[in-house]
């Protein structure tokens, strides 16, 4: 349990810098596939198995928001002041851990080559998206905070989509979920409202995260159980190419 707290701070600090992602972290972390079943099956379990997934659940949920807390500030300044650092440190983690993914696998199946080359593809085309919108988005002037006591409503309808869309990212390895909030023009919005703890609009991101983690959650436990080597070596392409996103930004 204090491993799974650790491992789930480290991925909530991955969830707040732009280009990482917190599923690829999961997946080297190796707590990936446990964490999607328990999430993707918990409505459906019984009453004791859902004790015993509400106890991961909860230990990992409040590591990884000890890790978006803590590290906000931190994390806002090492990426803007030291870029090229911080992208050498998470390249450094996930560069050796992406051969352990498909270990015992069978690379050399067609279509476990073609799933590969799907996922590059798709990883691909998500940087190219962010070379060209991301930047644009970065930007925009954080959200006034003497505005914050009152919100439109279409905002916050916005803010729970973001969210919704966010947690997609995050459940997906290699694509980032703070990349996408940046790219709709949020992410320093919401790095605000972290850090001065404003509540009513993070209740509305909340909402959107924990509806996109449920969704996502059951879609990628059905294609492990079902399809496991071509989803591993999918996501294993997604995974690779990461390590190019992470330094897209610098």
């Amino acid at each position: 349990m204090i491993k799974l707290f650790l491992k789930s701070i480290v991925i909530g600090v991955a969830n707040i810098i732009p280009g990482v992602s917190g599923g690829t972290l999961a997946v080297i972390l190796n707590i990936y596939d446990e964490l999607v079943e328990k999430i993707g099956n918990f409505l459906q379990v019984n009453f004791k198995t859902k004790i015993e997934y509400a106890k991961y659940l909860t230990i990992f949920a409040a590591g990884a928001g000890v890790g978006i807390l803590m590290f906000a500030n931190i994390i806002k300044y090492s990426v803007t002041n030291y870029p090229k650092a911080t992208s050498i440190v998470f390249s450094l983690l996930v560069l050796p851990s992406i051969p352990y993914i498909i270990k015992g696998l069978d690379y050399k199946k067609r279509k476990n080559i073609l799933s590969f080359l799907i996922g590059v593809l798709i990883m691909l085309i998500f940087i190219f998206l962010n070379i060209k919108y991301g930047k644009n988005s970065s930007s925009e002037v954080m959200y006034s905070l003497n505005n914050t006591s009152t919100f439109e409503n279409t905002y916050l309808i916005k803010l729970f989509i973001c969210g919704l869309v966010a947690a997609g990212a995050m459940i997906i390895p290699g694509i980032s979920g703070s990349l996408l909030l940046l790219m709709l023009g949020e992410y320093y919005n919401i790095v605000a409202f972290v850090s001065n703890f404003t509540i009513k609009p993070l209740i509305f991101v909340g909402l959107g995260v924990g509806s996109g983690i449920v969704i996502f959650s059951k879609m990628i436990d059905y294609l492990l159980k079902n399809y496991r080597e071509v989803t591993l070596f999918f996501i294993t392409g997604i995974v690779t190419m990461s390590v190019l996103q992470i330094w897209v930004n610098i």
